[in-house]
């Protein structure tokens, strides 16, 4: 941090990763100050700055050490965060940088976890601490049960089809308590109060009408005469089914709609891909299995513009991933059932590879970006 950037985030004021405290701010909102940080987007901490974004200075000694305590003692798990000071009109002012934590979620040592909303700080909701521990790996939604579920909210036929392609296993020659063995083993059907449900999983792999039950997991596709969702609409459809099935009847949808430029080779037109299906394919594969099924209110939308495609899905990337280290291969799933099970039925493979592969095919028309809580990928033509 030199004395510009100082001056900058005064400057700009109080928001999403700055805040200012002055240098008589107690130990305790230091602390709820890091773990807003650390459990959203990371951030900037200002000691010696009062709310005006006027200079008080902080005078107390040992600041630095005062600072790690609060890191070690009053945040659970502890932090570790950047510290550094700057003099500006012979006031010290302390600049606490705290990264987006890799160990969510985190709390204050009263057993409160802290998220940053615009310039202030607020305890998580149920549903926002959930997104927290998911994040982090700690707790996977997909294999959570969906209430008021059971064996008769499953397809049998596919249930048969993906044990026996996949594990040579005649399911429908099974008995039940056979068949309700292999169910319960998979995480298809997971603990509820005294019985058994259906898993977010298992519904959207097997369910016999999915979006019944979870409504979030259709895919609204849309197509655009120009570049701009004010433009004149041409088509809108909301498109259902098991995961398989939004991704093949979306995909279908996107061919239909897309342009296919030619070029006169000889005597004769040849058409081609504005962007390969392989490509679509992947991304569409991408959106189904590693979206947040546990944001309720929300959508995958895929949009055909008159210049690109684009897919935003709900969530934002997993904890421990950036979009640079997906770029590169790095993955840590988030619906780790999703995975498994798309894996056997080859939609994907788990391995990483899938946006590598359409950078390589794609280079700069292809761009990966988060927006708040939406992960988007544009693919340009």
């Amino acid at each position: 941090m030199d004395r510009q950037k100082l001056n900058e985030l005064i400057e700009q004021g109080e928001n999403a990763t700055v805040e200012f405290k002055s240098a008589e701010v107690r130990a305790e909102s230091v602390a709820r100050e890091m773990v807003a940080f650390a459990n959203t987007h990371g951030g900037t901490l200002l000691l010696g700055v009062e709310d005006s974004g006027a200079l008080s200075g902080v005078t107390r000694e040992g600041c630095e050490e005062w600072i790690a305590n609060i890191a070690r003692s009053n945040v659970v798990p502890a932090l570790a965060p950047s510290t550094s000071v700057l003099e500006v009109a012979g006031k010290k002012i302390w600049v606490v940088e705290v990264s987006r934590g890799p160990h969510k979620p985190y709390q204050t040592v009263d057993g409160k976890f802290w998220i940053r909303v615009g310039s202030t700080n607020r305890q998580a909701t149920k549903e926002e601490l959930s997104r927290l521990f998911q994040m982090a790996g700690l707790v996977h939604f997909d294999i959570s049960p969906v209430e008021s579920t059971g064996l008769s909210d499953l397809e049998p036929k596919l249930l048969d089809s993906y044990w026996r392609t996949c594990y040579q296993i005649p399911y429908l020659e099974l008995d039940a308590e056979e068949q309700l063995r292999i169910l319960q083993n998979a995480d298809i059907l997971v603990p509820l109060d005294q019985g058994w449900a259906v898993s977010i999983g298992g519904l959207l792999v097997f369910g016999k009408d999915p979006q019944r039950r979870a409504p979030q997991a259709s895919v609204v596709f849309a197509v655009y005469r120009g570049a701009s969702l004010t433009d004149e609409l041409i088509d809108k459809k909301t498109v259902e089914g098991t995961l398989p099935e939004l991704v093949e009847r979306t995909a279908a949808l996107v061919k239909l709609f897309l342009p296919s430029p030619s070029t006169v080779e000889g005597l004769q037109r040849k058409e081609h891909e504005a962007i390969p299906q392989k490509v679509i394919r992947e991304a569409l594969v991408n959106a189904v299995c590693h979206r947040d099924y546990s944001i309720v209110n929300q959508r995958i939308s895929v949009y055909l513009f008159g210049d690109r495609l684009e897919i935003t899905s709900p969530g934002r990337l997993g904890n421990t991933l950036s979009i640079e280290k997906i770029k590169v291969g790095n993955s840590a799933p988030r619906n780790m059932f999703l995975l498994r099970h798309l894996d056997n039925l080859r939609y994907i493979d788990g391995l990483g590879r899938g946006v590598p592969m359409m950078l390589k095919i794609m280079g700069p028309n292809l761009s990966l970006e988060e927006i708040g809580e939406l992960f988007r990928v544009t693919l340009r033509y």
